[in-house]
């Protein structure tokens, strides 16, 4: 009698919970160390509501809790729990409990946290907002001067910049210009992937609502920006970006020493001296820029047409235009 074949069992996926996807968003503005505004969330009134003393969110749940439990333990016993768990509230600790596994996350009172509360909603936003945002995001830096640390909203755009490369994104949306919102603020607002409905403000912050009612608050900063017109308007030419121009900057990228390219006639070289490292053919160089190889390589995914030889520039400037954005990139000084 011939054996049967024996098929292997499929393994049940763990679904997680949405309690843990809450935790894992408000996560994204807390810390493992720190002080307990940074490590530690509050669970009430049907809300999660994370502030770490600059950003705040608030995502709605539907467990009945009245504590303040730390974020990084919650987080880790939520997803060792998938969707069949039980949590118990005592005084000092949350009991969580599944199948084979159960933790206790300890908790503070209520009165040991301050509370955050979003600004009152005042327009409406969409997710063009976000796009716009993303698009931004890679020049803001972690420190620095409000310039380089912020993505500023004026006029319907984002702006951000690093003070090499500036970019401006359309939205399209009206809300109140001149605010410079911290980098901080970036990822945990275009990662949720909710849709965005409404807006917010106060005299020094302002929040995003999501269509759950769920919101994310940032302050602002006080510190002005300059006006970036002075670079952004200046009178250009743009053409389409040359055939292989990119194919180019990374055949040259390992040669260049300094980190830059230099341009020549329907050339790309690694250096500025012709018979030094390599070269490359790009039918539509002009003779004279230098620009990062780092700093094109950032903006390859936006840049769709570009004028290398802005006037009174003298060769220290390129501006570039893409779909509902433009930029400029430094040249070597």
């Amino acid at each position: 009698m011939a054996l049967e074949k024996m098929r292997p069992r499929k393994s049940q996926a763990k679904t997680d919970s949405p309690l843990l996807n809450t935790i894992r968003q408000l996560s994204l503005i807390q810390k493992d160390e720190g002080s307990v505004l940074e490590t530690h969330i509050s669970l009430r009134n049907g809300w999660a509501v994370a502030f770490n003393g600059v950003i705040a969110m608030g995502e709605p749940i539907k467990e009945d809790l009245a504590t303040c439990p730390n974020g990084l333990l919650l987080k880790e016993a939520l997803s060792k729990c998938g969707q069949g768990f039980s949590i118990t509230q005592n005084e000092h600790n949350l009991l969580i409990k599944s199948d084979k596994f159960k933790a206790l996350v300890p908790c503070l009172a209520l009165t040991e946290l301050q509370p955050a509360f979003p600004d009152p909603p005042c327009a409406l936003i969409s997710d063009a907002f976000k796009h716009s945002l993303s698009l931004v995001a890679p020049l803001a830096l972690d420190e620095g001067s409000v310039v380089t640390a912020s993505v500023l909203i004026h006029n319907g755009t984002c702006i951000s910049t690093d003070r090499l490369v500036l970019i401006q994104a359309w939205h399209g949306i009206d809300l109140p210009p001149m605010l410079a919102l911290p980098k901080a603020l970036i990822k945990p607002l275009i990662s949720n992937p909710k849709k965005l409905a409404q807006f917010g403000l106060s005299k020094s912050s302002c929040t995003f609502y999501y269509e759950d009612g769920s919101w994310i608050k940032t302050q602002f900063f006080n510190e002005k920006w300059p006006d970036v017109g002075t670079i952004l308007d200046k009178k250009a030419s743009p053409w389409p970006i040359p055939e292989n121009f990119y194919t180019g900057v990374k055949a040259l990228e390992k040669f260049s020493e300094t980190g830059f390219v230099y341009f020549d006639s329907n050339v790309m070289r690694s250096h500025e001296e012709d018979l030094k490292g390599a070269s490359y053919d790009v039918y539509g160089l002009p003779k004279g820029p230098v620009l990062n190889i780092k700093q094109l390589k950032m903006i390859e995914p936006l840049i769709k047409t570009v004028d290398f030889l802005v006037p009174h520039s003298n060769h220290k400037m390129t501006l570039f235009f893409g779909k509902n954005c433009r930029g400029a990139i430094a040249g070597r000084v």
